[in-house]
């Protein structure tokens, strides 16, 4: 009886490891993905790159195609503007991401770390008080060579479209779930991020076009590779990779797989409202949050029942 027992248990383990194996390799390439509940048509999910590169921002035809189709649009998270953002949460957003007051970035960092910060955010135009005073998280975010291109990411070019043809509009993600993902990040490894962050700056630029290229070849597991390219990976710093996949990604996951209903249900009401006509929801989201056995895509399939239709995406 024991070694049956043991035996099941082992079988469920092997199962489940399986299941997610396949997932992670299931899901480790492909843009644009159309999205069905019980054999209905409810929208697609199309995972974007949020940079401003022209390589990137022109809408390819079969993106274009089917979002004029759709009669939802579903946003990463609002813009910051007034026009936009309904909920207003991304106005003080900044203040948000500064330290509590009568603390300084080297206080927590120390000095050679902080000062370094400085000079890379001032040189981007921010100001001394503002980078002697962000949070570790935030000025790891904050940290990025300036664009050398004009105009919109592509998910703000869409969301101009869908407001002329006045289509329904979601974001799956606002400013307080993403800041709480962050506030739970351990002191320790945001400071150890930043530190990496800081070291492969002048790579930055390098990272940001391999990004590009696996962007452009539908490679997710490429893009994560090289999105997490400056985290050092000694397996004594392990556990802050592992904080910043946890706390930049997967939780993010789980609250944007979960907003996505909305749409998506939305989606099953027009079918009859347009008497059966495509009336889908079309979400943006970020193309890493789409990679793997705990991406979005994942999520949808194993915790909600969708299924999911790769649809390939060719760009000029």
């Amino acid at each position: 009886m024991k070694k049956s027992l043991i035996f099941f248990i082992i079988l469920i383990l092997a199962q489940s490891f399986s299941q997610h194996v396949v997932a992670q390799e299931k899901y480790s390439e492909g843009l644009l993905w159309k999205v069905s509940k019980e054999g209905v048509h409810v929208g697609h999910v199309f995972g974007t790159i949020h940079i401003n590169d022209e390589r990137v921002t022109r809408i390819p035809k079969v993106v274009s195609d089917i979002f004029n189709e759709s009669k939802g649009y579903a946003i990463e998270a609002f813009p910051s503007s007034h026009l936009w953002n309904p909920y207003h949460g991304w106005q003080d957003i900044k203040k948000r991401m500064m330290l509590p007051e009568g603390e300084t970035l080297e206080d927590i960092a120390g000095k050679e770390l902080a000062d370094n910060v400085q000079r890379i955010m001032t040189n981007n135009g921010v100001s001394v008080d503002y980078a002697q005073k962000i949070k570790p998280w935030a000025a790891m975010f904050s940290i990025a060579t300036k664009s050398t291109h004009t105009g919109p990411i592509i998910d703000h070019k869409l969301l101009d479209i869908a407001r002329i043809q006045e289509k329904e509009l979601y974001q799956v993600e606002s400013p307080e779930e993403l800041l709480a993902s962050f506030y739970a990040m351990p002191m320790e490894s945001q400071v150890s991020l930043l530190n990496d962050k800081v070291k492969a700056f002048p790579e930055m630029s390098r990272i940001m076009d391999k990004m590009i290229v696996a962007y452009l070849k539908e490679d997710l597991s490429g893009m994560m590779q090289a999105s997490t390219e400056f985290i050092d990976k000694e397996p004594a710093k392990k556990v802050h990779y592992n904080a910043y996949i946890k706390h930049a990604i997967n939780i993010r996951n789980v609250v944007m797989a979960h907003y996505a209903l909305k749409p998506f249900r939305d989606a099953i009401h027009w079918l009859d409202y347009y008497k059966g006509q495509s009336a889908g929801a079309f979400i943006s989201i970020g193309a890493l949050h789409l990679e793997g056995g705990k991406g979005i895509l994942s999520l949808l399939e194993n915790n909600y029942g969708f299924e999911l239709e790769r649809i390939p995406v060719a760009f000029n």
